[in-house]
């Protein structure tokens, strides 16, 4: 019996031994490469600067590699790369899969306006607006304003996640819209202070989300759909009020479309409406 389990033992040790030797000898970091996920517009580092960036532990075991500081390394030292995973290929390479981070948001800063993705990484900073990133009025915020440091936003809903659901792509959006002003309104019916944004766009027109807390993404569904077709009032009779609240009746024409106002809200009847169920108003500008 004593015999048998010396044996076993001893094959036990010989496996676990071997599987050591494998992982430092076999399974032992030799190669690395990156993959580029997206176009590189604005990334200039090379594969090799991207590698150096790491300082990977090379002919050490893939299997005890503490890919995390990996990836922090890489993002701190090029601003507009976001390492999306750093996979482990058997038996002795890693493949870095990188996206080049999109400039969408520009806040002013003391150190200037600081153009940001939509995760809010300072990407670069400038020392004017260059209409590059969609301005934020508004909004609070704190943190380090160096590159490729992350900012922390406060109140402010990520109006980019919303307009990426209903298909516009960053380049669209900063195409599309100049200017997103966050703040609060008052509310009439239900007497209090509600958050806003209003998105103002290169083609003059303001769209309003009101209450933009409550059924944002139906919201902003409803703005795309809008945007996509407002012209197609054109000739259409609407009802309006005037500041003594009475009522009088426009003929809606492009030029008092083409830098209208369109407020978008919830219904307030909560019974018969959730916050899928919104609604739109046009205000034409006046001519």
């Amino acid at each position: 019996m004593k015999k048998k389990w010396i044996i076993a033992s001893g094959i036990v040790v010989f496996i676990v031994g071997l599987l050591v030797l494998l992982a430092f000898t076999l399974f032992s970091l030799r190669s690395i490469k990156v993959d580029y996920r997206t176009s590189t517009l604005n990334l200039t580092a090379t594969e090799q600067e991207i590698i150096d960036s790491a300082d990977f532990k090379m002919n050490t075991s893939v299997l005890f590699h503490g890919k995390k500081g990996y990836i922090n390394k890489i993002e701190s030292a090029f601003p507009y790369i976001k390492v999306v995973n750093i996979e482990t290929v058997f038996p002795s390479r890693f493949v870095i899969h990188v996206a080049e981070r999109e400039e969408i948001y520009a806040l002013e800063g003391e150190s200037g306006y600081l153009i940001c993705d939509d995760e809010f990484k300072i990407l670069k900073i400038e020392n004017s607006f260059q209409n590059d990133a969609i301005l934020l009025n508004g909004v609070s915020f704190k943190g380090v304003e160096k590159e490729g440091e992350f900012l922390e936003v406060e109140n402010f809903p990520l109006v980019y996640s919303y307009l990426y659901e209903n298909g516009i792509r960053a380049q669209d959006a900063v195409a599309l819209i100049d200017k997103i002003t966050y703040g609060t309104k008052f509310d009439s019916v239900l007497g209090e202070e509600l958050p806003y944004f209003s998105l103002s766009m290169a083609n003059g027109q303001t769209y309003t989300i009101l209450n933009c807390e409550y059924g944002i993404q139906s919201k902003t569904r409803l703005f795309v759909a809008v945007y996509g077709q407002i012209f197609d009032y054109i000739g259409q009779i609407i009802t309006l009020y005037d500041e003594n609240n009475e009522a009088y009746q426009v003929t809606l024409t492009y030029d008092n479309l083409k830098n209208a106002e369109i407020l978008i809200n919830n219904y307030y009847d909560y019974k018969a409406h959730d916050e899928n169920d919104c609604y739109f108003y046009i205000i034409p500008s006046e001519i």
